[in-house]
């Protein structure tokens, strides 16, 4: 999928509500890593549209069980609700999370199959790191510009929470994959550490998968379990520290020379090894203070608590060194700088509006136009039809999200202090005819829609407790056998008996399902997503069967009437 693509889709929670499954609209696909796909979306209900949201959605690997794909995001994903709980700051904030299928239209039914995991977030406006310093977006004369020292100032204190948290008793987390991607820059110049999905509480137990990026990764990841420490975060620290100085990875290919010649008669190691950059070979104090916290020994590296002293050495050294421009500043960040309040800052850092992210605001913008285009307002559940949707008119810029099924209604567009247009953060509310007044409060008349399975997921509802109906079938056919096996001359007659009884059986099953469709479904409006109830009338019809057959057996009546003698 095209990064910025235009889309319409829905997701949300598996539930016997339908609207559930329209909870989020997808609106722009923003772009795709190794475990999720990640949109800009917003929360809908009733009608009303949020503001931006940032909904990724996991992608569960084939080669694993499934169980071991869920259990290993759910511990991420507590891992992060603590986190936001104990208000460890400049990371993202988790607003949900949800099993459920995967996106799809709105006004349809999801395709069945198992759900997927969702986490939503709140919207970052900005870049990530590895792209702000990739792209040189600060390096423009006269342009306000990130600093350097406040990004690894604001990293070093998460890592403090993380590994030494403040509150009583607190367990400590390992974020396992810190990296310049990982970290995104915000409009007003500052980072917000994201990508929870590896973190684990720093338990033994708790670790069962461990996240490695070959370019950034330190070395104790093939060592196993034992190995691995907050000094595994501290080694993704100095990764960034050495991105911000250098513009590079600090670790390559172990196989590989500098100028990417494939060594054949080496035995490198199985991890990454340090990059010997040619600006640094010329700076060895700058080259060593930055290799420090990269040191493939985790006993070598600085500790958490020791990573703000080492700061500011960086700094000095960095500053004094005169090195080529990234885009970022050295220079110690005052207090303006350090404690600027969260929002869009005036004028905002350079860099920030990148090119997918006007992409992204401009098919907003056509998304906004094309439902004004259409008649009036289109319900949320019952999308217009495609030939009543009319050609894309220009609108005016907006950054909130469009209101759904929704025209823009006049004099909700201001205009902010760089002169673009945007639209308020304002939701609109579908009216609707009060109610007369009848002396009580009435709840809203609207009638829920109905669970409707699809024909496959009918089929695969009929299989669930066919163990039941298995078992009386099984006796229902031994008691039989006696019964035949004792019966004098040809055995056709008892098997036409017994397919009789089958297909009695059948008719018991299909009975009922019809009674439970009857009653449960459309009287009382549950949810059946088994038949273990019909399987077990089913299963006890055949196994009064079987014993029928089993009364029609002397020997065994015999027997039975021996037994019961000596019992009684």
């Amino acid at each position: 999928m095209t990064q910025g693509a235009l889309l319409d889709l829905v997701c949300g929670p598996a539930s016997p509500l339908a609207e559930t499954f329209q909870r989020y609209r997808l609106v722009a696909h923003l772009g795709s890593g190794g475990q999720a796909d990640v949109y800009r979306a917003v929360r809908v209900c009733g009608g009303v549209t949020s503001a931006p949201m940032t909904v990724k959605v996991f992608r569960v690997d084939p080669r694993r069980p499934i169980a071991d794909e869920l259990r290993s995001w759910d511990k991420g994903d507590a891992a992060l609700m603590d986190l936001n709980n104990r208000g460890v700051p400049g990371i993202c904030r988790r607003a949900d999370g949800f099993y459920g299928p995967p996106p799809h239209r709105p006004g349809e039914r999801p395709a069945p199959g198992d759900a997927v995991p969702y986490q939503v977030y709140d919207y970052l406006h900005g870049i990530n790191l590895r792209e702000y310093v990739a792209q040189r977006s600060g390096s423009a004369p006269g342009a306000r510009r990130l600093n350097a020292v406040s990004v690894l100032k604001t990293l070093a204190v998460v890592l403090q929470h993380l590994h030494h948290p403040q509150e009583t008793g607190a367990t400590p987390v390992l974020h396992m994959d810190i990296k310049p991607s990982n970290l995104m820059v915000l409009a007003t110049g500052e980072v917000r550490l994201i990508d929870f999905t590896g973190a684990r509480y720093h338990r033994e137990e708790e670790i069962t998968q461990i996240a490695y990026t070959p370019e950034s990764g330190g070395p104790e990841a093939f060592g196993g379990v034992k190995h691995l420490g907050p000094a595994y975060d501290v080694h993704g620290y100095g990764a960034v520290a050495y991105f911000l100085v250098t513009g590079a990875y600090p670790r390559v290919d172990g196989r590989s020379d500098q100028q990417g010649q494939r060594h054949q008669d080496a035995s490198p190691p199985p991890w990454n090894v340090l990059r010997r950059h040619p600006l640094l070979e010329g700076l060895p104090a700058l080259r060593d203070h930055l290799h420090a916290p990269l040191a493939d020994r985790p006993g070598d590296r600085p500790e958490t608590r020791e990573l703000q002293g080492w700061l500011a050495g960086l700094a000095d050294l960095v500053r004094r060194a005169g090195l080529p421009d990234v885009g970022c500043d050295w220079h110690e960040p005052d207090n303006a700088e350090t404690g600027r309040a969260v929002g869009r800052a005036r004028p905002s850092v350079t860099g920030t509006e990148t090119d997918a992210y006007q992409r992204i605001e401009r098919l907003e913008r056509e998304l906004v136009a094309l439902r004004a285009a259409t008649s009036g307002v289109t319900s949320f559940y019952q999308p217009a039809p495609p030939t009543a949707v009319a050609p894309p008119v220009s609108a005016p810029p907006v950054s909130a999200p469009p209101v759904s099924g929704a025209p823009v209604s006049p004099g909700s567009v201001a205009v902010n202090s760089a002169g673009v247009p945007q639209m308020r953060g304002r939701a609109k509310v579908i009216t609707r005819p009060a109610p007369e007044p009848t002396g009580m409060m009435d709840v809203d008349p609207v009638e829920p829609q109905r669970y409707r399975p699809e024909r496959g997921e009918r089929a695969r509802t009929l299989k669930v407790g066919w163990e039941l109906t298995g078992t009386g079938a099984f006796i229902a056919f031994i008691c039989w056998g006696l019964w035949a096996l004792d019966s004098d001359g040809s055995l056709t007659g008892p098997f036409f008996a017994f397919l009789v009884v089958l297909a009695v059986a059948v008719g018991v099953f299909a009975l009922t399902r019809l009674l439970g469709r009857l009653v449960l479904e459309q009287r009382l409006g549950r949810v059946r997503r088994t038949a273990k109830g019909a399987h077990a009338v089913t299963g006890l019809f055949l196994t009064l069967a079987g014993i029928a057959y089993l009364r029609e057996v002397g020997w065994f009546m015999s027997f039975y009437g021996w037994l019961k003698g000596i019992v009684w």
